[in-house]
């Protein structure tokens, strides 16, 4: 239990009962369930809100609840993975070498790669977010944040930490191992069986598929770049992930 606690506390602003304690990783089996939590919410504000009969059912209404959806992931995680996505862009975008890159991702502020990178991210992830509420498909608001929780795991037990000695996320990449990614892909598959029972096991395997893509490509790039992940690169895993679920599902 102690561990289901620590990773809420790690990827949320929840007041979770209970003690918190563990290894780095011992958590991460329990990202999923985290991200569920995290969509049934964002699930559960656009049901309520798209109620026949309201505004909200138009076209406009349905990129306002889209935008309302983000605005109440970005509240709950404290921001977190956003900053990570804008720390990422302006390490990659600013950086040509390994240490040059590290220092900006550790730098507080936010540059110019930063801010086109969280602007574009969040207008993609509401005008995807919109269609889909427009469609009717909310039980893609479920399924993204839980996809994200496994991308960050599978990211954190496929490489290294890059940076040397202690830092952000550095316990917990180093401790990952494939029984926790198991663990994770093993709730993750449940948590999706149960929210795609609609009738969005059709589009899952492409969306599952797109999702791992831009997991891989993003763990590629950062391997190179800087030797491996950082709590940043886990940050922007989990923003690209969930976007693109989002946008898959939409376009699909």
């Amino acid at each position: 239990m102690k561990n289901l606690v620590g990773a809420f506390r790690t990827l949320t602003m929840l007041p979770v009962p209970g003690p918190d304690g563990g290894s780095g990783a011992s958590g991460l089996p329990w990202f999923p369930l985290v991200g569920a939590v995290l969509g049934l919410a964002g699930w559960g504000l656009a049901a309520g809100l798209l109620r026949p009969g309201t505004l909200a059912c138009g076209p406009l209404g349905c990129l306002l609840v889209g935008a309302l959806v983000v605005v109440l992931w970005a509240w709950l995680t404290r921001g977190l993975h956003l900053d990570g996505l804008a720390d990422l862009a302006d390490g990659l975008g600013g950086g040509w070498t390994r240490e040059r890159v590290l220092e900006i991702m550790k730098d507080s502020h936010v540059g110019s790669f930063g801010v086109l990178a969280l602007v574009g991210g969040l207008m993609v992830k509401t005008a995807a977010a919109g269609v889909l509420c427009a469609s009717g498909d909310l039980f893609w608001l479920g399924v993204a944040p839980v996809m994200a929780r496994w991308a960050m795991v599978a990211q954190a037990c496929f490489h290294p930490y890059a940076r040397p000695g202690q830092g952000t996320a550095a316990d917990l990449v180093r401790q990952a191992g494939p029984a926790h990614l198991l663990g994770a892909s093993a709730l993750a598959l449940l948590l999706l069986a149960g929210m795609t029972l609609q009738g969005g096991w059709s589009r899952l395997p492409g969306v599952l598929g797109v999702v791992i893509l831009m997991t891989g490509l993003t763990g590629v790039t950062t391997r190179r770049r800087i030797g491996g992940v950082t709590g940043d690169v886990l940050g922007a895993t989990c923003e690209l992930a969930e976007t693109s679920v989002l946008v898959a599902a939409a376009l699909l």
